[in-house]
């Protein structure tokens, strides 16, 4: 679940430093980030579901049903975060084929691993 970072000339990094919420569960979602440096903690309802290290995204699933976080994100390290607003994954879902596919493959990803671990 890597995305090379196509986005780092376009979109501004933002950091948080070790133990850093980037967002919470529950909260409304108008982004989704792709790691480029230090990992990134996935927390459902308290419990740990995965972490998130460079080149990996997360915070997609907000942005494709317009709705709330469904986990919170925390920063496990300081880490570099490349935030992609959702007119631009909207963008990038229409002109590269090889995004869209990789954002499918890791919610999918995510589903299996969750289903697995429920």
């Amino acid at each position: 679940m890597k995305i090379p970072n196509i986005f780092e000339s376009q979109t501004q990094p933002v950091s948080f430093p070790v133990g850093g919420i980037i967002f919470q569960e529950g909260q409304p979602g108008g982004e989704m980030y792709i790691v480029k440096q230090g990992e990134v903690e996935l927390r459902v309802h308290g419990k740990t579901v995965e972490v998130v290290g460079p080149d990996g995204f997360f915070g997609e699933m907000a942005v494709i049903e317009g709705g709330q976080r469904s986990a919170t994100a925390i920063a496990k390290s300081d880490c570099v975060l490349i935030p992609v607003a959702a007119k631009r994954f909207e963008f990038m879902i229409h002109e590269i084929p090889f995004f869209a596919v990789e954002v499918m493959k890791g919610l999918a990803r995510r589903l299996r691993s969750f289903n697995e671990n429920s």
